[in-house]
């Protein structure tokens, strides 16, 4: 689960709202995700989440204020699933020199299998500049993931990996977001 929803979840004082709202968003999760399974995020506008969601359109920018939000909460979940994929098929071992090297052919192996991400990567380059915070955002979970494995691994704990820069997935030439 995500962890805003986990944290949400976590909480002892949900009321009736909470409880509604923390149902309204894994709704909105879940009918997203199954619109980006059939459909590209460059091809979503917004009346096509509304009517997936089955909400007002005051409704869902009262709620999550643009499309990046609901469309980072879908890509963030997913990109959780992959890396906890990732963890439990890296080998551990205390010598291993070619854990960053099996860390990347692994991200790569299970982004290529995940539809969601698979079209989110491979169509970076090519969105429109109104989903530069989205491209941050997912840039700055995924490399929060991926330092989180590295740190996980006996001879990598003392290490910095807060510098490393993650190889772009099915693209010819790098991104840049400026």
């Amino acid at each position: 689960m995500t962890g805003l929803i986990s944290t949400v979840l976590a909480e002892n004082s949900m009321n009736k709202y909470d409880i509604k709202n923390t149902d309204l968003l894994r709704r909105s999760i879940t009918d997203t995700r199954s619109l980006l399974l059939t459909r590209k995020i460059q091809q979503l506008k917004v009346s096509d989440l509304i009517s997936v969601l089955n909400l007002s359109r005051s409704t869902f920018f009262r709620f999550f204020g643009n499309m990046n939000i609901i469309f980072e909460l879908v890509i963030s979940e997913e990109l959780e699933y992959c890396y906890e994929l990732i963890g439990r098929n890296l080998l551990a071992a205390l010598d291993n020199p070619h854990l960053i090297a099996e860390l990347n052919l692994l991200r790569a192996i299970y982004v290529r299998k995940n539809c969601i991400l698979y079209n989110y990567y491979k169509s970076i380059l090519s969105l429109p500049k109104r989903y530069a915070p989205l491209i941050q955002a997912i840039t700055a979970k995924e490399q929060q993931l991926y330092v989180n494995i590295l740190s996980r691994q006996m001879n990598y704990i003392s290490n910095d990996y807060s510098r490393i820069k993650l190889s772009p997935l099915f693209q010819n030439r790098p991104f840049n977001p400026s």
